[in-house]
């Protein structure tokens, strides 16, 4: 009986003859965690939204004329999330990242929340960088009673000694804006950007990264909600899909990659643009990792 092809779920939605986690280069780790959301929830339906989407971007990229995919991309089962229980879940969320990195692999994490970047950094050597494209700043001690909330992560993160590039933010409370100054931050404002010029800030940009190893967390919030409106926390003025395109590829060929997520998409009923735009990115950055 002659049977009709199936359709894979795997991100970009490849076949099993052309994914193999022992040949892939690139690890697929879907995250549905959304448990400190403070404004809108639903980025737990994230991965799948963005992985569905990916079934519809094209495997060969006209900027790279090349296809990225042959690098090797294998996805993982979503990593099952313990309700209510951020410490838990940013656990299991280490454990399963250094599994991919003890076997030389680099991998991508697809969030949920923002929280889920505590879990991935926690494995990575002290003199690592994370680089974060954020509208916020996410450096409150607590916020809503919680130390481990989205709104605290670079915070978390730079208390496990690991430097730090904010890119692209627009939005702190007085106590952020404070500590970025009585700390001697590395972070680009989105008016930074605009005022400098895009190019002349890629030049700034690559000094603080070049050759080093680097952590890169995207939360889509970065871009102008008129390019992505399904995130948790939109906020007005952002980057557009070119500015950021442009930093990942800098960030990408510029410093050894050791791990990247990409957060906070909530999807809206009825639009999908912000799951094909994240799509998108990913497959931009595995295309310019070499």
């Amino acid at each position: 009986m002659e049977m009709y092809p199936s359709v894979s779920w795997n991100f970009l939605g490849l076949s099993p003859s052309e994914t193999s986690f022992e040949k892939a280069k690139f690890i697929i780790l879907p995250i549905p965690f959304d448990s400190t959301s403070s404004y809108r929830p639903g980025s737990r339906d994230g991965p799948s939204r963005i992985i569905e989407a990916s079934r519809y971007v094209e495997l060969f990229d006209v900027e790279l004329a090349e296809e990225p995919y042959l690098k090797g991309v294998f996805t993982l089962d979503e990593l099952e999330p313990v309700r209510g229980n951020p410490a838990e879940t940013i656990e299991r969320i280490s454990q399963a990242t250094k599994y991919v990195i003890d076997n030389r692999k680099i991998p991508i994490l697809i969030g949920g929340e923002h929280t889920i970047t505590l879990g991935a950094v926690s494995v990575l050597p002290k003199d690592s960088i994370v680089v974060i494209l954020d509208a916020h700043a996410d450096l409150r001690y607590s916020y809503q009673g919680d130390s481990l909330s989205h709104a605290c992560v670079t915070r978390r993160i730079l208390e496990k000694s690991l430097g730090t590039v904010q890119i692209g933010v627009r939005s702190m409370s007085e106590e952020e804006y404070t500590y970025v100054k009585e700390n001697n931050l590395t972070l680009y404002y989105r008016d930074t950007i605009r005022k400098s010029g895009l190019n002349p800030f890629l030049q700034d940009l690559k000094k603080n990264i070049e050759n080093r190893s680097v952590y890169l967390s995207i939360d889509v919030d970065v871009l102008d909600p008129s390019e992505a409106p399904g995130v948790s926390t939109p906020e007005p003025d952002g980057l557009s899909f070119f500015e950021v395109k442009e930093i990942i590829k800098q960030i990408c060929c510029s410093s050894h990659i050791k791990g990247i997520d990409l957060v906070e998409v909530t999807p809206l009923h009825g639009n999908t643009v912000t799951e094909f735009l994240a799509a998108s990115l990913l497959y931009k950055a595995i295309g310019y990792i070499q």
